[in-house]
């Protein structure tokens, strides 16, 4: 079909110790949105803009795949990343429940 599809993916982060959101996040998961051939490597490109926001990957959630609009977990970041080239979703969770995402 000639809908336009996205890389997304989801990825476990950490704020760093120097990071002011440090002291409210336990941790988050990014949804990340991207155009496809806007990043050789889509995984490092979004750790690398994780990082930048002061956050570092722990684990991948969901491997990359390529969706259409009708299947992103969100149309509207879905469009944002249409027009930006990439979107990143930060779901956060606060510090008093981080021991209780840790999956093993």
């Amino acid at each position: 079909s000639d809908s336009p599809r996205l890389w997304v993916f989801t990825l476990e982060a950490r704020p760093r110790a120097d990071s002011p959101d440090f002291v409210e996040a336990g941790g988050a998961y990014v949804t990340c949105y991207q155009k496809p051939g806007f990043a050789d490597d889509p995984m490092r490109r979004a750790s690398e803009f994780i990082r930048e926001q002061g956050w570092v990957v722990v684990a991948v959630e969901d491997e990359p795949v390529q969706v259409d609009r009708d299947e992103a977990p969100n149309a509207d970041h879905f469009d944002q990343a249409l027009v930006d080239d990439e979107v990143y979703v930060f779901n956060q969770w606060p510090v008093e429940d981080a021991d209780d995402q840790t999956r093993h």
